[in-house]
């Protein structure tokens, strides 16, 4: 049975007897100076059991922290391991493995996931040399697991060896082999030559078994050689033991026994039970091969002492059922962890299914808050819309019925000018028109004076009639009327300024641009949202056309969205009518920076006044 025995606990490493002996001898002087059961010399009996090859001083200075009280949680885990060991050293596997699961425990419940890892390698190595390999290798592995998880490289290295050893022992050779390939490498960058020296060891017991016996002497030798400077004897003593085996199946007997005596040797120095029970059996069949029988039977009697002394196959059962009480230990401590947290998880349930009912309800509530205000907006918007839409065609019935009155008006004023001016002019020339039976000179100069004036004051009626748009009717008083309206029910500040005197607009465009400019009111009044709205008309008369420049601060929208926002607000089909009558619209708007729509619109030319 090889198994690499370094005491990992607190980071120290197991170097051999010389060593120790130095160092127990070191703290042993340091506890003469002290009382005795002192609980700050707790450190110092920890390092004892961890230094000492001997597993009765282990057990009683195990026993001695177990007696002190307020220690911190590991040392007692430490103790307990450790008086696990010294029962398994003893032979007692039985007590070794409870007290290794009473240590496993603590560990566990305490969080002290690297003491807990090195409880489950003794564990699996207790269950190892009672032979129950299932379990040894369950134990091996979990602690495997934890030192991967704790990326505590020494401690896995340690782990894997053993782990590759009870492989082997099963004769799973391959499996071993990938074990301590892993250890290697870890050892080798430690630069640790006990860790070494059993990686070779090892691998030559694998060589001996898969028929390559030069390579496991080799190796076996090598070991010894690399454990010798270290006073390794525990290491020593089992490679002499192999060493003795396999020249014993070779059939020399001589080289067998030299192995079998030093392994024996250095066993019984330091009361190694299964070396000891090993090597007595296999010297007792060599004397017993070469009629030594009295040595046979001394030897024979040896292996028989240690053999009872070491608890064997025959505890597996009871092991088996410590074994069961811890995990079931384990298992209720689950359950009720499972419990709570099932019992908490359907309290977190219940509250998620209450929190998410109640914001459904609220969703659905504020849903249906914003489904509401979105009809009542859209209610108000129609309801404005057609406000709006009333308004303006109630004033542009007005507007129209006075644009209708204003001409009826201008006919009138228009005949009285004809009937009471030219008519009285025209009798004036007529009257001195009779007079021309005279010579008289003055007279005729006089009837060539009145007949230019009706004639200048036939023309500037003329023309007042050909320009189509009086001071006191048409267009502008039209917009005028409707500004002051707008003022008057909407409260928005409307600008209006026309200068149209020097361009002759008929009444067809009068009512075009009146339209037009009310349809662009009308846009600002859905849309804008403004507060301020200026409107400009202004005439010229070289190019005969009217520009209608309509500015709001309202909403506006981007550039880039003018053609979007065009036929959103109505203009998209004003702009049509425009283009048809060979002007141009022109929109400039900004996002919060309100509107300008500024439209060039040609109107027709006045028809030539033939002077009288």
């Amino acid at each position: 049975m090889k198994y690499l025995y370094l005491f990992i606990l607190s980071g120290v490493f197991y170097l051999g007897n010389a060593q120790n002996k130095e160092t127990l001898d070191s703290i042993m002087k340091v506890l003469t100076t002290k009382v005795p059961s002192d609980t700050s010399n707790a450190l110092l009996y920890q390092q004892i059991m961890i230094f000492s090859s001997d597993p009765n001083l282990k057990e009683l200075y195990a026993d001695t922290i177990l007696r002190f009280e307020k220690l911190q949680p590991k040392y007692y885990i430490i103790a307990w391991q450790q008086k696990g060991v010294s029962k398994r050293l003893n032979g007692d596997l039985k007590n070794g493995l409870k007290f290794l699961f009473h240590s496993a425990k603590l560990a566990e419940e305490h969080k002290q996931l690297l003491l807990l890892a090195e409880c489950y390698g003794e564990i699996g190595t207790t269950y190892s040399i009672n032979l129950d390999i299932q379990n040894a290798l369950k134990y091996e592995n979990k602690s495997i697991d934890i030192l991967r998880q704790l990326g505590k490289e020494y401690n896995l290295a340690i782990a894997l060896l053993n782990t590759g050893y009870t492989y082997y022992e099963i004769n799973k050779y391959d499996t071993a082999n990938q074990y301590y390939n892993e250890a290697k490498p870890i050892f080798d960058s430690l630069n640790l030559t006990i860790g070494q020296a059993y990686v070779i060891g090892n691998r030559a017991l694998v060589y001996w078994k898969t028929g390559k016996i030069e390579l496991a002497k080799e190796g076996l030798l090598r070991a010894i050689d690399l454990l010798k400077p270290l006073g390794d004897q525990f290491g020593m003593s089992d490679y002499h033991n192999q060493l003795g085996n396999l020249y014993w199946e070779q059939g020399n007997l001589y080289k067998a026994k030299k192995h079998l005596n030093i392994g024996l040797d250095m066993a019984l120095e330091l009361d190694l039970k299964e070396q000891i029970r090993d090597a007595s059996l296999l010297l007792s069949k060599i004397y017993a091969s070469t009629h030594e029988y009295q040595k046979a039977y001394d030897y024979q009697l040896q292996h028989l002492a240690y053999k009872d002394s070491i608890q064997s196959k025959e505890t597996t059962n009871a092991m088996a059922d410590l074994r069961t009480e811890y995990e079931v230990n384990l298992r209720e401590k689950e359950i009720t962890t499972l419990e709570k947290d099932k019992q908490l998880q359907q309290t977190y349930i219940i509250i998620a299914i209450i929190l998410v009912a109640l914001l459904l309800i609220a969703m659905l509530y504020f849903r249906q808050r914003l489904r509401t205000s979105r009809l009542l907006i859209q209610a108000e918007r129609h309801k404005n819309n057609a406000r709006i839409k009333d308004l303006l065609r109630n004033h542009e019935t007005e507007t129209l019925q006075a644009m209708v009155n204003g001409k009826e008006e201008e006919r009138k004023h228009l005949a009285k000018e004809l009937h009471n001016h030219l008519g009285s002019l025209l009798a004036t020339v007529k009257v001195n028109l009779n007079g021309l039976k005279s010579t008289n000179e003055e007279k005729q100069q006089t009837i060539v004076n009145l007949v230019d004036q009706a004639c200048q004051d036939i023309r500037n009626i003329s023309h007042e009639l050909n320009m189509g748009v009086s001071e006191n009717f048409g267009l502008v008083p039209a917009l005028s009327e409707l500004v002051r309206h707008l003022k008057k029910v909407n409260g928005l500040a409307v600008e209006f300024t026309a200068s149209l005197d020097h361009v002759y607009i008929n009444a067809q465009s009068e009512i075009l641009l009146y339209r037009i400019t009310q349809e662009l009111i009308s846009n600002v009044l859905k849309h804008a949202n403004a507060s301020e709205l200026s409107i400009t008309l202004t005439g010229y008369e070289e190019d005969n056309l009217v520009n209608i420049l309509v500015e709001d601060n309202g909403d506006g929208f981007e550039s880039e969205n003018v053609e979007k926002a065009s036929k959103g607000i109505g203009l998209d089909s004003l702009n049509d009518i425009v283009q048809k009558l060979d002007g141009e619209l022109i929109i400039d708007s900004r996002t919060g920076m309100g509107t300008t729509i500024n439209i060039d619109l040609p109107v027709p030319k006045p028809e030539t006044i033939i002077e009288p």
